[in-house]
């Protein structure tokens, strides 16, 4: 995979920010669902690690996402990958903030994709 087709994580302080464009967001939610994975982003690295526990995410030194929990607790984390790269997708009014959804202390956002005609 290469950079353009990874997530990057983004953090200032306590604030995390996981974004990509739509074909990123969705191909990391196809390896992180239902399994624990670690996954390359173009600045650090995602671990998901499935326990019995509720949802927690931390940021390790490297930098390392560790993102934690039973699978139901992931859930909203997959879906919000998915969800907000079809937004992102779809959007009509695209003036405005990206894409993005709230999970836990992350914020998952989608990029705007890439329209070759816009500056037309």
């Amino acid at each position: 995979m290469t950079n353009e087709h990874r997530c990057r994580l983004r953090y200032h302080g306590d604030d995390l920010d996981l974004a990509g464009s739509p074909e990123a967001l969705r191909a990391l939610a196809k390896a992180l669902r239902a399994t624990s994975a670690e996954a390359p982003l173009t600045n650090g690295t995602l671990v998901q690690t499935l326990t019995d526990a509720p949802l927690t995410v931390t940021l390790d030194p490297g930098p390392a996402l560790h993102v934690t929990g039973s699978p139901s607790e992931l859930e909203p984390f997959w879906s919000a990958l998915e969800s907000t790269a079809a937004e992102s997708e779809t959007a009509e009014d695209r003036s405005g903030a990206e894409p993005h959804r709230h999970v836990g202390p992350l914020v998952v956002t989608a990029d705007w994709p890439f329209d070759p005609l816009a500056g037309l």
